[in-house]
C-alpha cells in the first residue's frame, strides 16, 4: 500500500511550520536526525483504477520541531511505534552525527567513537582535497 505525503505549508499557513525559526541552523549544520511533532490531515485520495486501489494523499499540517529532553520523548515514542508496526527495533549505536547523544553518568554529553564508515568517508573527503588520508589533528600527518 501506499501513502503520498504533501508537506508543503503555504504562506497562509506560514505560523504552522516551526521549522521556519531553525533555518539558519538547518543550513550551517545540515547533517544528523532531528525530531519534531507533527500533524497531518487527509488531503485527497485519488482512485487509481488500472491498479485497483486507492491512493490517499496526506499534508502535513503543522510541525513544530524538538530537541533535548523533548526530542528524547519523541524519538522513545518513535521507536516503540516503529516496533509495533513492524516488530523490529531502532536501536543502534549513535552515529557522530545524531543531533542527541545520551548523556555519560556525569551527565557530560559523549561523542561516540566513529564508525569505520565515517572514517573512511573523512579519509575520502580528505584524499579529494589533496590533504593526507589521515591527520593526528594537528595539522600533521
Amino acid at each position: 500500500m501506499t501513502v503520498k505525503i504533501s508537506a508543503q505549508l503555504t504562506r497562509d499557513r506560514k505560523e504552522f511550520n516551526g521549522l521556519d525559526r531553525l533555518h539558519d541552523e538547518l543550513v550551517e549544520q545540515p547533517r544528523g536526525v532531528r525530531y519534531a511533532v507533527v500533524a497531518y490531515e487527509v488531503k485527497r485520495v485519488t482512485d487509481e483504477v488500472a491498479e485497483g486501489v486507492e491512493i490517499p494523499t496526506i499534508r502535513l499540517s503543522h510541525i513544530e520541531p524538538v530537541d533535548g529532553v523533548h526530542a528524547d520523548r519523541v524519538r522513545d515514542i518513535l521507536a516503540e511505534r516503529y516496533k509495533d508496526r513492524t516488530g523490529k527495533s531502532l536501536d543502534g549505536d549513535p552515529t557522530l552525527f545524531d543531533s542527541v547523544v545520551p548523556a555519560g553518568e556525569d551527565g557530560e554529553r559523549q561523542v561516540p567513537e566513529a564508525s569505520a564508515e565515517e572514517i573512511l568517508a573523512e579519509r575520502d573527503e580528505r584524499k579529494a582535497a589533496g590533504l593526507p588520508a589521515f591527520s593526528d589533528g594537528d595539522g600533521a600527518a
